[in-house]
């Protein structure tokens, strides 16, 4: 009798010593990272286009809040897939007054399974003393009865459930996610992308009025020693200072303009600490030029590319898939509930003579619901979602189809005004120049020479527009058309 009393003692002691084993588990905690950066640094290096994409991809601030929103669907589909961790059930029961003086204790293992809503158990009991009749079902040989057996559902919760369905819907909430971070990389890359093509054009118009800003501040030095000859009016000079003065005021404005830019690119290039980095000018670099073949090739099969890599049309393909099974699982409650027990108990050691040996048992439970309105008006509310993401997908297949060709049409129309932009820039040097020479050769005036060069500065600020609008054009198509690779800074621009 004294060992069945310390056996029941030790199971007490392994059940305590579980629980709180899972309660030391439970109370630790992963440290929460210092989200603080510094704000202000300088680009050691020039700044290249594939350098701020690569930059914006891997550190902008809300890219890495969209990485951090897929580790949190993913600890939530780990927590979702808890429920079917295995676990150790157990009790000690002990009359501790009255006629009886009986003591039970049992521990057991559990098992869930995710098919058929499964589970598989083990467990072992040990009683002693007196129990009433109405506790037979306590009562065990002298050294306990131990069961193994198996637990199936046959209609109800036989292909889904909540704890299925919970993982499943925690698995399409992770997918949602990572789509999300795509959607949210392609728009800042996007806007990177633009960002650096201001900058890097507003620094080549400043080069460009510089340069009409150096010959004025020559010629008035020649100016100057012709009026003092008696050479040249005086007017002249005067006309030549108010040509001065106004493109000193072109000169300031472009390079506010340039510093406005650099501190819009600037936040997107960042460190690997996500540290905040002013772009660095330097004369080498040039504006990106990229194969652009791609303006010639069928439209339909541009679009068929574009909407297979669209993250936006993948959220509402995993969300039509969540509501398939919403739909299954309402459907689920309408069915019966048939669940079948098997097992097979063994008594050990001396005890009452029915109770030693092997038992197999099955048992079978059922319940039938007489109305089922639950789970016809769950599944009339998937049905509805179900309809709804289905007319929003055809929406956005339909607004990312007319997006696309919309911008094949900017693209090719931008590169067309670019070329002419250039061709009249050409035209507009040739003529300054020639009007250059006809002045110092005496056949032409001061007046129709500053009339000349304005026009050779409005065609460059035409020809560098028509450059930035293009390169709107082409991050808008790359954007739409879901061109990682590039937006990615993974392809060099064209040689």
């Amino acid at each position: 009798m004294n060992t069945r009393r310390y056996v029941l003692l030790f199971l007490s002691f392994v059940i305590a010593s579980l629980t709180a084993s899972l309660a030391r588990a439970q109370a630790q905690a992963s440290p929460v990272p210092d989200t603080g950066i510094e704000l202000r640094a300088l680009s050691p290096t020039p700044t290249l286009l594939g350098d701020v994409l690569r930059s914006t991809a891997k550190n902008f601030p809300s890219v890495l809040a969209a990485r951090a929103a897929i580790d949190e669907k993913r600890a939530e589909s780990l927590a979702a897939n808890g429920v079917f961790d295995p676990r150790v059930d157990g009790g000690v029961y002990s009359r501790l007054g009255g006629y009886y003086d009986g003591s039970a204790a049992d521990v057991g293992f559990y098992q869930s399974m995710p098919m058929l809503g499964a589970e598989v158990f083990a467990d072992y009991s040990l009683s002693s003393g007196d129990f009433p009749i109405y506790e037979d079902q306590l009562v065990t040989t002298d050294f306990g009865q131990a069961r193994v057996g198996i637990a199936l559902s046959l209609l109800r919760d036989r292909d889904i459930d909540d704890r299925r369905f919970g993982v499943a819907k925690a698995a399409l909430a992770e997918q949602i996610a990572e789509s999300a971070l795509l959607a949210e990389q392609i728009g800042v890359l996007q806007d990177a992308f633009i960002a650096y093509s201001r900058w890097l054009i507003s620094a080549e118009i400043l080069s460009a009025y510089e340069e009409l800003l150096s010959i004025a501040r020559v010629r008035a030095i020649a100016l100057t020693r012709q009026v003092e000859a008696g050479d040249v009016a005086e007017i002249v000079l005067v006309e030549n200072e108010q040509a001065l003065l106004q493109r000193e005021g072109l000169v300031v404005e472009a390079q506010r303009q340039v510093r406005l830019a650099g501190e819009r690119l600037s936040l997107y290039l960042r460190d690997e600490d996500g540290v905040v980095l002013l772009p660095a000018f330097d004369s080498s670099l040039s504006i990106p030029e990229f194969d652009e073949s791609f303006v010639n090739a069928p439209e339909q099969s541009l679009v068929d590319q574009a909407l297979r890599n669209r993250p936006d049309i993948a959220i509402a393909n995993t969300l039509k898939e969540q509501f398939r099974l919403e739909r299954r699982l309402a459907e689920n409650l309408a069915k019966p509930q048939l669940d079948l027990r098997v097992y097979s108990a063994r008594d050990f050691g001396e005890g009452v003579r029915r109770r030693q040996g092997t038992d197999a048992v099955a048992d079978i439970t059922f319940s039938v619901p007489l109305a089922t309105r639950t789970a016809r008006g769950r599944a009339a509310a998937a049905d509805a979602r179900l309809v709804s993401v289905v007319h929003e997908l055809r929406l956005l297949v339909d607004e990312a189809t007319r997006d696309l060709r919309l911008s094949l049409v900017n693209l090719r129309a931008t590169a067309q005004l670019k070329d002419v932009a250039l061709r009249e820039l050409q035209v507009a040097q040739r003529l300054a120049e020639a009007e250059q020479r006809q002045f110092e050769a005496g056949t032409s005036d001061y007046f129709l020479l500053n009339v000349r060069e304005r026009s050779l500065g409005e065609a460059q600020l035409r020809r560098w527009q028509a450059e930035l609008n293009h390169q709107v054009a082409l991050a808008n198509y790359f954007a739409i058309s879901m061109n990682q690779e590039v937006l990615w800074g993974e392809v060099a621009p064209a040689q």
